[in-house]
C-alpha cells in the first residue's frame, strides 16, 4: 500500500489527481493538517487543478494539466517519457527542505518502480495513453461521491481525526459508486 500511495505521490500528485497528494489538512493541525508548509502545498495544487476557479476538480481538468507536465517533461519530444524524463513530472519545489541520502535513495526506488508499472509495453517509455488509466483510477477514487468532480470535502484527511497514508475515514464517507471520468455517476 506505501508504495502505491508513493507511486501516486510521484505520478498524481505532479499530474494533479487529488489521491494523497492533495490531502485537505486535518482540523486542528497535527502531522498533515492544519496550516503549516504541507496544507499550504495542498492548496497551491489544489487551485493550480481547478482552472476554472468553481471548487471542483473535474477530469477535464486533470487531464488537461497532465497532458501539460507530459509535454513539459518530454524533453527531447519523443511522445513517451524516458525514466529520467519521468522524474520531471513532478518537479522539486525551490523551497522543499533538503533530504538525507537515504531518502533521496528510496524516492528513487519508488519512481523506478512506478515507471516499470506503467510501462505497459516495456519499451523503456511511459506514453500519455500507459498514463491515463492510472490517472482516470486515481481520479474516480478522489471523487468520493460520485459526481464526477473533487471537491475539497472529498479530500482525504490527514491526521489523527482522518487516518493516514494508504486509507482510513475520508472525512463524511467512503466513495460512492464509481462514475466515468467527468460524468456524473447514476442517480445523481
Amino acid at each position: 500500500m506505501r508504495l502505491f500511495a508513493s507511486t501516486s505521490l510521484v505520478l498524481i500528485g505532479g499530474l494533479a489527481l487529488a489521491g494523497a497528494a492533495l490531502a485537505q489538512p486535518g482540523p486542528g493541525g497535527g502531522p498533515g493538517g492544519g496550516p503549516g508548509p504541507r496544507g499550504e502545498h495542498r492548496e497551491r495544487m489544489f487551485q493550480e487543478l481547478d482552472a476554472n476557479r468553481d471548487g471542483r476538480i473535474t477530469w477535464e481538468e486533470v487531464w488537461t494539466d497532465t497532458q501539460r507536465r507530459f509535454q513539459a517533461a518530454d524533453a527531447d519530444r519523443s511522445g513517451g517519457l524516458t525514466l529520467q524524463e519521468f522524474g520531471n513530472l513532478r518537479p522539486r519545489r525551490a523551497d522543499a527542505p533538503q533530504r538525507p541520502a537515504h531518502h533521496e535513495e528510496r524516492r528513487a526506488e519508488r519512481q523506478a518502480a512506478a515507471f516499470r508499472g506503467l510501462d505497459a509495453n516495456r519499451d523503456g517509455q511511459v506514453t500519455l495513453e500507459e498514463l491515463r488509466p492510472m490517472a482516470e483510477m486515481r481520479f474516480r477514487m478522489g471523487d468520493a461521491n460520485g459526481d464526477g468532480a473533487i471537491t475539497r470535502e472529498e479530500l482525504p484527511r490527514r491526521g489523527p481525526q482522518g487516518g493516514g497514508q494508504g486509507g482510513g475515514p475520508r472525512g463524511e464517507g467512503r466513495p460512492g459508486a464509481p462514475a466515468q471520468p467527468g460524468q456524473p455517476a447514476p442517480g445523481r
